[in-house]
């Protein structure tokens, strides 16, 4: 079956189908192909962006680590293959036209954000819905990562998903909306990726940046 063919399907279930309870679906006739969704909110203007500012980072969401005090706290994903993936990002992003702004005290004046996360050894059934889902898993990236005045999430879809050992998420949120009087932060689109893990499970970076790639071709409304 054609990849591209099962992509487009991908997408369109991502698409059409929020509102409703959706599973992933089963991949197993892919073999070893991956599978890329994309969502995002139909009133954002994303033509009003210039800037945006991504960590140097990945999280892992699995297991969580403990320091050497005993206290539970985020991991991180910061190798060479990390950089890659984020590299893929940062050039997806500059063909849209938006600027990447580097330093991490400036985060909070750029216009919109980039999450990248990777489902390191877990399996989650998760929705966006009120409270933003992450806000179920400890130590995601916090509101108040993006500034002080954000007291939570909104994600404007309302739709579920299983996300499997594997998966890379792509998440933009809104930092202009400063003035929102709930103080939640918009989630504004979103890409999830699975079918990246290959012999002994490990991730292929390769086809992780393809897929990175597939997933701003099939979203045309970021460009500006």
């Amino acid at each position: 079956m054609n990849t591209k063919h099962l992509l487009s399907i991908a997408l369109l279930t991502a698409v059409v189908g929020f509102g409703s309870c959706q599973k992933e679906p089963s991949t197993s006739a892919l073999r070893n192909e991956y599978l890329v969704y994309t969502a995002y909110d139909e009133k954002a203007d994303f033509s009003t962006f210039e800037t945006y500012y991504m960590p140097d980072s990945i999280l892992l969401i699995g297991p969580e680590a403990v320091d050497q005090y005993g206290n539970k706290s985020a991991k991180y994903w910061k190798d060479q293959d990390a950089q890659a993936l984020i590299a893929a990002v940062e050039t997806a992003l500059e063909g849209c036209g938006y600027t990447r702004i580097s330093n991490p005290q400036e985060r909070q004046t750029a216009d919109f954000g980039m999450q990248l996360s990777y489902v390191e050894e877990t399996t989650l059934f998760v929705g966006y819905n009120n409270p933003y889902w992450w806000g179920y898993y400890p130590y995601y990236w916090d509101p108040g990562y993006w500034g002080s005045w954000w007291g939570g999430w909104y994600y404007p879809l309302s739709t579920f998903y299983s996300y499997t050992t594997g998966s890379l998420l792509q998440e933009i949120v809104d930092l202009t909306a400063q003035g929102r009087a709930d103080r939640k932060l918009p989630v504004l689109w979103n890409s999830y990726i699975s079918g990246l893990l290959r012999g002994g499970n490990t991730l292929n970076v390769n086809e992780a940046v393809e897929a990175i790639d597939q997933a701003f071709v099939q979203s045309p409304y970021l460009k500006k």
